[in-house]
């Protein structure tokens, strides 16, 4: 039975990681968009209100709302908790909080709520694999998260909590 056997992280404790990723570098060009959305928001502000400071208000909210993607965000995994941090923003989930983990191709999200629903957009923290960290990332979840099989969810976690989608799945 799958509950007998050891898991893969059993005896073995993880080091603690720290990773940042820039999703800018996987697409450069559209940080000049980026920067040119801003500069059309000050020149707004500035032209059609008359006012300095609400060009520099609206330049300041398209940087800012695009923060994780120019900036970069700085991830961390250890004994106690899970964290994330990009700018001013940081969010964080200790393990004893972690009631479910939902893998899929980019990263793994932590819940706190033990099924998937309306809410789990909104709780949570995401941890978004590097470029050459995946298997290190998910060991360390595996093993500091201390989750059994049926709180751990690979690919699309659809909702444990809603009716069957119209195919049946």
């Amino acid at each position: 039975m799958a509950g007998d056997e050891p898991s893969a992280t059993e005896g073995q404790i993880p080091e603690a990681i720290r990773w940042k990723v820039r999703l800018s570098d996987k697409a450069p060009q559209k940080t000049a968009v980026i920067f040119a959305a801003g500069i059309v928001a000050f020149v707004i502000g500035v032209a059609l209100f008359r006012n300095f400071v609400l060009g520099v208000v609206g330049f300041a909210i398209i940087f800012g709302s695009t923060a994780e993607f120019w900036l970069g965000t700085i991830f961390a995994v250890d004994e106690k908790r899970a964290s994330v941090r990009t700018g001013f923003s940081f969010s964080t989930i200790d393990w004893t909080d972690v009631k479910r983990a939902v893998f899929d191709s980019e990263g793994v999200k932590l819940s706190p709520l033990e099924s998937a629903g309306t809410m789990d957009a909104f709780r949570g923290v995401y941890l978004r694999f590097g470029a050459d960290n995946r298997e290190q990332v998910e060991r360390a979840v595996l093993a500091f998260g201390q989750l059994s099989d049926e709180h751990v969810v690979h690919g699309p976690d659809r909702g444990r909590d809603r009716g069957a989608d119209p195919e049946g799945n």
